[in-house]
């Protein structure tokens, strides 16, 4: 009889471990669904999002799905297009619920470390918008009065803010031990501008989570920053400027250059230009040269746009747009874009405009 009973016991947790869910569970309400129309589960990979569930709300809007996981991954819960959350997935069971400080009535994950950390970054960026909006406002009121050595203040104390802002950001991500999620942080970064930072998180990944498919993505991203990474020398540039003269990149060794691509018919080019001409006046007494790089099609509309513009440093183009060698070369996929380079003809800083170009040129010529 004791036999019997163990026996039964013995089955039962067999048949217990066979039926147990083979995947992660997400479930939730959703407030007012839609009769008739499917809600998505998609997976982001590759930048690429591909549907791996989809379904109908029951009709008081809840909803409990199983989703197998291979690995830990991206995804995104997608309600009608109305709203659509963020999750990582991995091996705990999730809920979402709607997000009490989101004005517009969105959801989030609960149950979820990985998610927890996401959450955690957030809340520093919006702090920092915050702060930065504060600034902004003095910025504009300084200005509007000409007190130069407030603004000055406040340029000073905006670059601090942001530095302090990015220390923050980039400890937290080094404190996401064995999560995807800290691959999913490096859009909380300027990655281009922290490719130090960007490559060594890949190494970590790759002895942490050598076999994730995200970590290769990871690292094949800093592969291809590397190449124009800050330190790293900048390619060279041969184009001709509008007397059909060839004029190199290399020729300006020696000298802080600033690489301005640019284009006459782009508004916020034409709108930054008299920044750059204030800013070209002020240092180029002090060794600071621009080669202007335009990704126009027609000669007349760049000539002209010289002239308008009354821009007195060197320009060369290829005229052609975006598949100019120089734009290829330098991944350009969106202007302006800028590239100061350095006397020894390494790459110092990228993408400086505005105040941030300002404050950069006053830290190196004083």
């Amino acid at each position: 009889m004791i036999k019997n009973i163990s026996f039964v016991i013995t089955l039962l947790i067999l048949v217990s471990a066979c039926t147990k869910k083979d995947g992660v569970t997400i479930s939730g309400t959703y407030e007012n669904p839609v009769e008739d129309q499917l809600v998505k589960i998609e997976l982001i990979k590759n930048n690429k999002l591909t549907v791996v569930d989809s379904f109908k709300l029951e009709p008081n809007g809840n909803y409990e799905r199983i989703i197998k996981v291979a690995e830990p991954g991206f995804y995104r819960f997608n309600f009608y297009n109305r709203h659509v959350i963020n999750m990582i997935l991995d091996q705990s069971d999730i809920q979402l619920v709607k997000n009490e400080n989101d004005p517009r009535g969105g959801y989030k994950v609960t149950g979820s470390t990985d998610m927890d950390y996401i959450y955690q970054l957030e809340a520093l960026k919006q702090d920092f918008e915050k702060q930065s909006q504060t600034l902004n406002e003095e910025f504009m009121t300084a200005r509007n009065s000409g007190d130069m050595e407030l603004l000055e203040d406040i340029r000073s104390r905006f670059m601090q803010m942001k530095a302090v802002n990015d220390n923050k950001i980039k400890s937290t991500i080094l404190t996401m031990d064995g999560s995807i999620a800290g691959i999913l942080a490096t859009s909380f970064i300027d990655e281009e501008n922290e490719f130090k930072f960007l490559d060594s998180l890949s190494q970590k990944y790759q002895k942490e989570l050598p076999n994730s498919s995200y970590t290769k993505e990871l690292a094949d991203k800093v592969e291809s920053y590397r190449k124009l990474a800050i330190g790293s020398p900048a390619p060279e540039i041969s184009l001709p400027n509008p007397n059909g003269e060839i004029v190199s990149l290399s020729s300006f060794k020696g000298k802080y250059v600033m690489i301005d691509f640019w284009a006459a018919w782009c508004r916020p080019c034409r709108a930054e230009n008299p920044n750059v001409v204030r800013m070209y006046e002020a240092y180029n007494g002090k060794g600071f040269e621009i080669l202007g790089v335009s990704l126009d099609r027609q000669k007349e509309s760049w000539v002209k746009a010289i002239a308008d513009d009354q821009l007195t440093w060197t320009q060369v183009s290829d005229l052609k747009y975006f598949e100019s060698e120089a734009a290829q070369l330098y991944q350009i996929n969106s202007i302006p874009a800028t590239y100061l380079i350095g006397p020894d003809g390494n790459i110092v800083a990228k993408n400086l405009r505005g105040a941030a170009l300002e404050a950069k040129l006053k830290e190196i010529f004083g």
